[in-house]
């Protein structure tokens, strides 16, 4: 009896040991993957963070050059609107100088004819002639009068003319001058522009040969959070909706209470510490129908609080974050929806059920 008494627990240690022997390899085949993803996202990290410093210093020269050629454009669109004008002033002048020589062919017609009316007399002097040809003094006085007013008229005359001339020559002079200045200054930012078009299609490509393997790097980490956070187990939460509700409306708080049982009070900063003395279990894990708590110095100096929708990595929801639903976060009384990452700034922590 002794001896197959000691049999028969030997035999039942045994089977003890193979029964538990099996979960517990595949426990820790499951940490042993886990380990290795780790690992291979800290690789990959690394990887990431060498390439991060080559990857803004090519966006910085890439932003750069863009920036120059816009300023480049912006002055070529300038230089050509200048060139446009100039152009214009020049036919504008063109037909002025066309319409002024009209002018001064009929004046020098008029010139002429003054110039005969002056001299109208035969000798040489025709002064004289209209003195000693008059009848008498009052005749010759007349005649000098209206002599001297000819001879004036064509002073004036020939003054006219040729300020008018100097005028035009000068004005041809400058604006010839402006637009071969603005000729020129469009024949330099043309080149310039052709230049720094170049110099951002090979920065362009520059950042991609650097962006590309990031990004490829990126997403090898985001299949390994989500291979992680396959593995991981959400907090239950039992939520059997409002209670009540005794905050104010159209604020974070009330649409919080329209969707769980919240019968505790405070602003919503102060519900991680209200929730724990009515029995609500609390945690840093986002899960569905929890009460996502940010502190008060967020969005908002009374704190912010959200209903968690959704748990990536499923719904459209990447791993590492969560989909919340909240009021008066964009405007007092508006409920929204986004995505929030489980390491969002000023975030506290969730409120599950009742433990």
């Amino acid at each position: 009896m002794r001896g197959s008494r000691r049999l028969s627990l030997i035999i039942g240690s045994l089977a003890v040991v193979a029964v538990s022997a099996v979960p517990w390899g595949l426990q820790a085949q499951a940490d042993t993957t886990a380990d290795q993803l780790r690992a291979k996202r800290a690789a990959l990290v690394a990887q990431l963070q060498q390439l991060a410093g080559p990857r803004q210093g090519a966006s910085s020269q890439l932003l750069a050059a863009e920036s120059a050629l816009s300023a480049v454009q912006n002055k070529l669109t300038a230089a050509r609107k200048r060139l446009d004008g100039a152009d214009a002033l020049l036919l504008k002048l063109s037909q002025q100088i066309q319409d002024d020589e009209h002018t001064v062919s009929t004046a020098r017609v008029q010139l002429g004819q003054l110039v005969r009316a002056t001299y109208v007399s035969s000798a040489s002097d025709g002064f004289v002639t209209a003195i000693l040809s008059a009848n008498d003094f009052s005749q010759a006085m007349d005649r000098m009068k209206g002599a001297a007013h000819v001879t004036d008229e064509v002073r004036q005359l020939q003054a006219r003319l040729q300020a008018r001339q100097a005028a035009l020559t000068q004005e041809r002079a400058d604006l010839q001058k402006n637009f071969a200045d603005a000729k020129s200054l469009e024949g330099q930012l043309s080149d310039q522009n052709g230049q720094l078009m170049a110099l951002v299609a090979q920065r362009d490509s520059a950042y991609r040969n650097v962006d590309g393997p990031a990004r490829a790097i990126a997403n090898q980490i985001a299949g390994i959070d989500n291979q992680l956070a396959g593995n991981a187990t959400a907090p239950a939460v039992n939520s059997s909706g409002s209670c009540g509700n005794h905050f104010a409306y159209g604020y974070c708080t009330y649409y919080v209470a329209t969707r769980r049982c919240i019968p505790w009070f405070g602003n919503a900063w102060q519900w991680w510490g209200n929730a724990p003395a009515y029995g609500y279990a609390e945690g840093h894990t986002p899960a569905v129908g929890a009460v996502a708590v940010w502190g008060r110095y967020g969005s908002s100096p009374d704190g912010h609080v959200a209903y968690v929708e959704a748990v990536g990595p499923n719904n459209g929801v990447p791993a590492g974050s969560f989909l919340i639903s909240e009021m008066n976060y964009n405007g007092w009384n508006r409920v929204d929806r986004r995505i929030v990452a489980d390491n969002a700034p000023g975030l506290i922590g969730f409120i599950y059920g009742k433990a």
